[in-house]
């Protein structure tokens, strides 16, 4: 399975590279790739969302994202949405947890910056996105990501992760914090090693 995916994966990122303008398919070829391409990341979609599992670089998934946006709208297809999965959490989050949106390339990037001043850079961590709620200086609630409006209770979980604060002080003793929580691996470099399905684990 793994090979396989492999395979695909550098078949469409090589055709990525290949097809600037839209390529010469017929309708039924043209529909063929579409579809073929749609369940590939509907299906890295449903691992990420409902089993904290990333089976795909980011980058990857993002270019393969743009490219089947472009074959849509080169054979009149409607453009995919953001995935909002149907999760059976039930639990509002107090401020909706969104992502952030990407740049598409470092041009794109240096544009952005040059308009801003107060910037300051952190790694990217590779984890299980939460909403951390205190109140009167202790946690209250924790809930996962979900859709990004409503998640699931994970509070009784959290509370026996030692590196979350069960209390806070100050201005934050009645706060809303939204973050990921991470496994930390000695030694581990993210770009050559993989998730090495860190993301499923913090999720179980």
């Amino acid at each position: 399975m793994k090979v396989w995916m492999a395979i695909l994966i550098s078949i469409l990122c090589w055709q990525s590279s290949v097809w600037a303008v839209c390529p010469a398919w017929s309708p039924a070829r043209a529909q063929e790739e579409i579809s073929r391409l749609q369940q590939q990341i509907k299906q890295w979609d449903d691992d990420y969302w409902k089993e904290g599992k990333s089976e795909v670089e980011d980058g990857v998934y993002d270019q393969l994202s743009a490219r089947l946006t472009q074959w849509q709208r080169c054979f009149g297809s409607e453009p995919r949405d953001v995935m909002m999965p149907p999760l059976n959490g039930a639990v509002m989050h107090p401020v909706a947890h969104t992502g952030v949106r990407k740049m598409v390339d470092k041009n794109a990037l240096s544009l952005w910056m040059r308009e801003r001043s107060d910037l300051w850079v952190q790694p990217k961590v590779d984890g299980v996105a939460v909403t951390l709620v205190y109140r009167d200086g202790k946690l209250n609630k924790a809930i996962s990501r979900g859709n990004g409006l409503k998640g699931e209770d994970w509070t009784q979980k959290v509370s026996l992760i030692s590196a979350v604060p069960q209390t806070v002080s100050g201005p934050l003793a009645n706060s809303t914090l939204q973050g990921e929580i991470f496994l930390q691996r000695e030694g581990h470099i993210q770009q050559q090693m993989g998730g090495i399905n860190a993301r499923a684990k913090v999720a179980g």
